[in-house]
Parts: C-alpha cells; sequence; structure tokens
C-alpha cells in the first residue's frame, strides 16, 4: 500500500470521476446531490500533501479492520480525527464485511468514514463506531480529507452529517439530534459482549432509538420483539434492514393478546439460548414496555449471564413489584418525572387528537374519563382546550375525595352520563362492575396499554376478522357498548407515529439513559436486584437542553427552567436504589 505525498488530484480528475457518478446514479450509492456538493467542496478548496492523502491499495489489502482505519499515518496529526477519517473512493472498489460476510460494496465515489467523521462533527468525540471491516477488491485509490478541511467548510459538514442521519446502519447519529447529544454524554464504551432486547412500540420515531442501541452491540445481537397494535410497516422493514432480529407477534382470533405475546417470547428465549450456546454474549440489556420479558425469563438456562434494564411504564413496574419471580436490576423510567408530568401531556393529547380526528369528540354530548392520573389529567387539559368539558372517576376518590363538580363517585354513574368514555387506568377497568343500571349506546376508547383497559368487556363480544376493528357488544337489551380499535389504544393506527418527534425525543432519551445506566451495572462487579432511580443528573441536563432548544425554536411551552429540579423529584421512588451519575460533561 502507498501513500503519494507528492501526487495531487487534478480538477480534471475531480470532474471525470463525479461526472460518471452523476451519468449513471443507479451504479453509486451516492445521490447525485452528492456529486454536486463532493465537486463543489474539491472545487472550492485546494487540495494538497498538508490536507489531503491519496492512498493507492493494492487488490485484497485491508483498508478498515473491525471498524478502525489500519494505515498508521492515517491515525496521526490531522487525520486522527475520527476512527476512520473521511475517504472518497476515486477509482476501484471496497467490500464491506460484517460477521464474516460482504454485505456491501462501494465504488467510486462512494465515501468511507461517513460515520465515523460524522459522530466527530457532531460530538467532538473519536469514537469506535462500528465492526465491519472493509477490503480493496481490486486495486482502489482513496482520496482522505483531513481535520482542517472538514473544519473550514461548515456547508460540506453539516451535508456529511445529514447523510448519516438518513442511512439506515446502526450508528450514534439519527434523525433525533437531541437524542445523539445526550448519547454522546452517556456512553462509555460499545457492548461487545451484551445482546439488547427490546418489547416495545415499531413507530418510525423509535427507529433512532434502535439505531443508537443496535450500533453499540455486534451485528445481529439487537432483537425487538413488536406489539403488533402499534407497529408501522415501514418501521418494521427499516429495523429489518438496520441489521436487527424482529419477532413478530400474531394476534390470533379469539386468542387474548398477552398469549399471543407468550409464544413470540418463547421464540425469542429459544433463539437466545441457541445463541449462547454458541459463546456469543455474556450479557444482556433489556428494555421492556409492560414487563412481559420481566417475567418470562428463563433463569436457569442462563446461568452466568448477567441481565440488567429498564421498565418504561408504569404497569410493567407494578407487576414487577407483585411478582415474587426472580427479577435482575431494573432501571425505573415508567416513574421518572419527566415521564409522568411531561410526556403524559403528549399521550393525552394524542389520544384526543385521534378521537377529534375520527369525530367522536364533537359528535358526543358528554365525554367520561376513567382514572385520573397524569394520562387522565392530559386528556381531560386537552379536552378542555377544545371548548370540551368532561366527568371523570378516579378509585382514589374514595379515600381523598374530588371537590370537582365533574368528579362522579361511582362507575355507573359515569357510564350512565357519558357516550364517549375514555379510559387510563391501566388496568381492567370495568372489570366486576354492575352494568344492569346503565343504559345507552357507549362509545369506549383505550388510552392504555395493549387490550387490558376493557378486556372483561371485549370477551363478551364477537372476535372480528380484523383485530382492529370497532367489537360491539350487546351488554343486555338497554345497553351495547363499543370497543375502538379492537381495544388496543386508540392513538396508535398503524400509519404512523403516535406522537411527534419534538415531543416523544424526552422519552427516547429517558430509555437511552436507563439503558447506559444498566449497561454500567452489567460491568460492574455489583449487580444488586430491585429497582433503581432514573439518574437525575442526566435527567437535569436532558431537560434543561430541551427547553432551551423550545425556546430557541420561538415553541410555547409552560415549563421554566426553575421548574426542572421539581420535575426531577417528583418521579424518585423512595424505595428505588440510587447508582452514581453516568453523565460525562
Amino acid at each position: 500500500m502507498k501513500i503519494d505525498q507528492q501526487e495531487s488530484v487534478s480538477q480534471e480528475q475531480v470532474d471525470s470521476i463525479l461526472s460518471s457518478v452523476i451519468a449513471d446514479k443507479t451504479k453509486y450509492f451516492v445521490p447525485i446531490s452528492n456529486a454536486k456538493v463532493v465537486k463543489d467542496f474539491l472545487t472550492e478548496n485546494r487540495l494538497s500533501t498538508k490536507n489531503s492523502f491519496l492512498v493507492e491499495y493494492k487488490k485484497g489489502e485491508e483498508i478498515v479492520h473491525s471498524g478502525l482505519v489500519v494505515k498508521k499515518e492515517l491515525k496521526e496529526n490531522d487525520f486522527s480525527y475520527a476512527s476512520v477519517p473521511l475517504g472518497l473512493i476515486l477509482a476501484g472498489e471496497v467490500i464491506v464485511i460484517k460477521d464474516g460476510k460482504a454485505t456491501k460494496h462501494l465504488g467510486t465515489g462512494d465515501f468511507i468514514g461517513l460515520f465515523e467523521t460524522s459522530d466527530w462533527l457532531s460530538t467532538g468525540q473519536t469514537r469506535h463506531i462500528g465492526d465491519w471491516t472493509l477490503v480493496a477488491n481490486e486495486n482502489t485509490k482513496i482520496l482522505f480529507v483531513s481535520r482542517s478541511l472538514l473544519k473550514t467548510d461548515g456547508d460540506f459538514s453539516s451535508y456529511l452529517v445529514e447523510l448519516a442521519r438518513h442511512d439506515p446502519v446502526p450508528q450514534p447519529i439519527s434523525s433525533l439530534p437531541l437524542l445523539d447529544w445526550v448519547a454522546s454524554h452517556t456512553t462509555e464504551e460499545r457492548l461487545i459482549d451484551t445482546i439488547v432486547i427490546a418489547h416495545t412500540h415499531l413507530l418510525p420515531n423509535n427507529l433512532p432509538l434502535f439505531r443508537h442501541l443496535a450500533h453499540l452491540v455486534r451485528f445481529g445481537q439487537m432483537y425487538v420483539v413488536e406489539k403488533p397494535y402499534s407497529t408501522v410497516p415501514f418501521a418494521y422493514k427499516e429495523l429489518i434492514r438496520s441489521e436487527v432480529e424482529v419477532i413478530s407477534v400474531k394476534i390470533e382470533k379469539g386468542v387474548p393478546y398477552e398469549f399471543s405475546v407468550q409464544k413470540s417470547l418463547e421464540v425469542l428465549w429459544r433463539r437466545i439460548i441457541s445463541e449462547r450456546k454458541n459463546g456469543g454474549f455474556k450479557n444482556v440489556l433489556i428494555l421492556d414496555d409492560g414487563a412481559d420479558i420481566w417475567l418470562s425469563i428463563p433463569w436457569t438456562q442462563l446461568d452466568g449471564i448477567s441481565i440488567a434494564g429498564v421498565e418504561q411504564t408504569q404497569r410493567g413496574i407494578t407487576r414487577i413489584k407483585n411478582s415474587n419471580l426472580k427479577l435482575p436490576p431494573i432501571i425505573s423510567v415508567a416513574t421518572s418525572g419527566i415521564k409522568k408530568l411531561i410526556e403524559s401531556k403528549f399521550i393525552g393529547h394524542s389520544i384526543v387528537k385521534k378521537l377529534n380526528n375520527l369525530g367522536f369528540i364533537n359528535k358526543s354530548k358528554t365525554i367520561g374519563i376513567l382514572g385520573m392520573g397524569s394520562i387522565g389529567e392530559s386528556v381531560l387539559n386537552s379536552l378542555k382546550e377544545l371548548g370540551k368539558d368532561a366527568i371523570f372517576y378516579d378509585s382514589s376518590f374514595h379515600t381523598n375525595p374530588s371537590s370537582s363538580d365533574n368528579a362522579r363517585n361511582a362507575l355507573d354513574t359515569l357510564l350512565n352520563e357519558s357516550d364517549l368514555v375514555i379510559g387510563t387506568t391501566g388496568t381492567d377497568a370495568l372489570k366486576g362492575v354492575t352494568l344492569d343500571r346503565v343504559n345507552g349506546h357507549k362509545i369506549l376508547a383505550s388510552a392504555s396499554s395493549a387490550d387490558i383497559e376493557f378486556a372483561s368487556i371485549l370477551k363478551l363480544g364477537k372476535w372480528s376478522d380484523d383485530s382492529f376493528n370497532p367489537i360491539s357488544v350487546p351488554i343486555h337489551d338497554n345497553l351495547t357498548m363499543e370497543v375502538l380499535n379492537g381495544g388496543y389504544p386508540i392513538n396508535f393506527d398503524r400509519e404512523g407515529n403516535a406522537t411527534s418527534d419534538e415531543d416523544i425525543v424526552l422519552t427516547r432519551c429517558l430509555l437511552y439513559i436507563g439503558a447506559m445506566q444498566a449497561a454500567k451495572l452489567l460491568s460492574s462487579m455489583s449487580k444488586e436486584s430491585g429497582i433503581y432511580n432514573l439518574d437525575g443528573k442526566s435527567q437535569e441536563m436532558l431537560l434543561t437542553k430541551w427547553i432551551e432548544e423550545k425556546v430557541e425554536a420561538g415553541k410555547d411551552i409552560d415549563i421554566a427552567r426553575q421548574d426542572i429540579e421539581e420535575i426531577i423529584n417528583f418521579g424518585s421512588l423512595e424505595e428505588g436504589r440510587n447508582m452514581p451519575s453516568i453523565w460525562k460533561d
């Protein structure tokens, strides 16, 4: 391999190379716009031996080995900014090898080191991003760009970062810059001996979180179990393209949803146990939504494996507390003040917005809310913004009566007065309720988890061929209940995000913070089981940054900087364990 410090790249050579890319856009990965940007960049910046290296590789030579550039000179001085500095292929072909398989080829006009360089441009850090190995498939010339040259051209650097954000390859650059920023301050190292398991919603704005986690582990070492009532097909396909193992959950006619989940979890654990026999990992990091994974861990077949992770729902925390099963250390995102006080507002708003778009808000004379926790309060406030009053019931009223005229002291009273009932309890809200004194046609909408909120009512109905059709349930001669969306949360329509990127990014960041706390526990000698509080310092930094960005963007926000401490303290469990902060300044 030769680094020619005498040869410079002529403008004619640049024009010739980039013209070929423009002429045959189907042959090269790089889009036409990339060719123009690169051409402008090279035209405006004079290349010299001081700010660029032209490297010639012979067929079969390694350019990058397991995510690290091979040539010594490219690890020093003005080219040491990234584990693989930015290179533009001027001639030849490069093969990308992952886990022993050649998965992709790169040709004239393609970049190498895009993700590593973009990460450095975004965070200022030099990190080991991937495990891929790059080999010259024929005699190849690559032009490497220096630190000083990148720093002098802001437009080109911004272009590189945006190009990286929209590539499906797992990496720490995503479509949620705030998440990228949090990850750069909480990630210590890649998790080479770890597999990641997630059971959560497959939504487009969940993909950045999956991307960050998948890049931390080895190729194919991330497993995601879907929640089919929320899965957006685009997100499902993108996960597979991003090298993630997706476990489908099939909703079967006449079978409760929980049994479908259990069957898929059995498939998941069989795959993981098989992987364990091959010596593929030492640790398991779990992100759960509802505690289904926590309560299914086959401990006897995972002897010697360390497990820790994150639970993101209050229902999951309740199930964990009520379980007599063996449990690992679990970071509680569910009880975080940010999630309880801020995210709940977004969820409540999305529920009301969806019902309004479907026409149910205007058609209903009286709207009833079951459960007045954080989601119920948010639904109530969102309805008020639309000029709609609502009545409500919560079981806590019997020990702590509400003084509101809109409060009702019994479920059958609320049901009788309401046309539309929104359930936010996270339990089977109408189980055991005597309905003989309730009359009329009632529309039931869930703002809860899975099909739990009206489970006992659903058992009385007829199963539809489409699991998400409204289910009409005749209770008695004078009462019919119509359960929307098959009993699943009304804000999930399997077509797009349930909540906007700018709002849900807080939750994605909280989950990542929790995952990095779990990773810290996995790497420590002491891994005491129990529920751990989410890192307060990381929450403080996240919320401060989020508020600053909202203010800079001129967005309305009812949270002030002085509220931050109160919000974070609100979510701290008294019985929860604490650990040192993982935040890195």
